[in-house]
């Protein structure tokens, strides 16, 4: 009977250790699955601040090549978040009435004279940040006009064919949301004159364009200037110039 007692106590003992070991396994785990854990948020975290590193370098890195970044006041209209093709940035205008794609290298002038907006008004100017390598200088002028009767807009296609065209020669095309009417034409000053000629003789270093939304009632009047400087070769690249003004004119909402 003595016998069966301490077999008893002993198998109770060697239970009593098992269960601490199990105890002690399980801990373990936990303590090792809690390493885990803590090292994968801290990975996470390393790779998400490598991420957002990465976005404020290349930002950073991109500012002083790109004055429409760099620039305060221009920079206060784009939204870098809003996917454009390369070029250009998304302009939200001030009255909030319009969005376009913005051209890079461009900075928004400021002054009085140069910048306007008012709720169915605004006018703007950028300008090219330097002339390029064949001494030519850029520039854009842009009014948009709002709530205007249907008609309005054939008066102001007038007005910007007899300043810009050569002869009233444009083009008209229609998209989902507007009426586009451009063109371009050939400028130089002879004396004190200044004299319009063909872009098919000549290259074009003035694009135009009127932007209408469907109902006629709200519109956006362009003109892209290409400036010569003096003693400087001035090629244009008609084809990369056509290519530029359209895709910024195709890119323009009314809100």
């Amino acid at each position: 009977m003595i016998q069966k007692k301490e077999v008893f106590l002993k198998h109770l003992l060697n239970t009593s250790h098992l269960i601490r070991l199990y105890v002690i396994l399980e801990l373990l785990q936990i303590i090792k699955v809690g390493v885990i854990l803590k090292k994968v948020i801290v990975i996470s975290a390393v790779a998400l601040l490598l991420v957002v590193g990465g976005i404020l370098m290349t930002r950073a890195m991109n500012q002083p090549n790109d004055i429409a970044l760099s620039d305060r006041f221009t920079s206060s209209f784009l939204q870098e978040d809003i996917k454009t093709d390369e070029g250009f940035h998304f302009f939200e205008s001030q009255n909030g009435h319009y969005s376009m794609w913005y051209p890079e290298g461009f900075y928004l002038q400021d002054e009085s004279s140069s910048y306007l907006s008012k709720e169915h008004y605004e006018k703007l100017n950028f300008f090219e940040n330097e002339s390029d390598a064949n001494g030519i200088e850029r520039h854009f002028q842009i009014r948009y006009i709002g709530e205007r009767t249907s008609g309005a807009a054939q008066t102001h296609l007038n007005l910007l064919l007899d300043d810009s065209s050569y002869e009233g020669e444009h083009t008209e095309l229609t998209n989902d949301t507007n009426q586009i009417f451009y063109g371009s034409s050939y400028k130089k000053v002879e004396g004190t004159d200044v004299v319009t000629l063909s872009p098919s003789e000549h290259e074009a270093n003035r694009y135009f364009a009127l932007v209408v939304n469907h109902d006629e009632t709200r519109l956006i009047s362009i003109t892209y200037r290409l400036n010569c400087l003096e003693q400087a070769t001035c090629k244009i690249d008609t084809k990369k110039e056509e290519s530029f003004f359209e895709t910024f004119i195709n890119h323009i909402e009314f809100r």
